[in-house]
């Protein structure tokens, strides 16, 4: 990846499952400068369409890392859980 952005776990998020969108605001973020992790970031946060973003995906890793489970909910409980292999996105608004 010539220049590009390393986000990886989770701060929260969410999804508007009616206009198909979602955001999550990344736990950690790095600058991607000629295939290096060059500078730690800030403040990062991933958005887009969801269909549109699975099909930017352009590569993925075998290995997969699941976290602990938790739970969401607004009003009632809802078991949740995050994770998965790393995967390359050709673009998606980052912020």
């Amino acid at each position: 990846i010539e220049y590009g952005v390393y986000a990886c776990g989770s701060r929260g998020g969410q999804v508007d499952t009616g206009r198909g969108s979602f955001q999550f605001a990344a736990q950690e973020a790095w600058l991607i400068e000629n295939g290096e992790l060059t500078k730690p970031l800030k403040d990062v946060s991933v958005s887009g369409l969801t269909l549109q973003i699975l099909n930017d995906v352009d590569g993925l890793t075998r290995d997969a890392r699941l976290a602990a489970p938790g739970f969401c909910g607004k009003g009632q409980t809802v078991p949740v859980g995050d994770g998965g292999p790393i995967m390359r996105i050709s673009q998606a608004l980052v912020g």
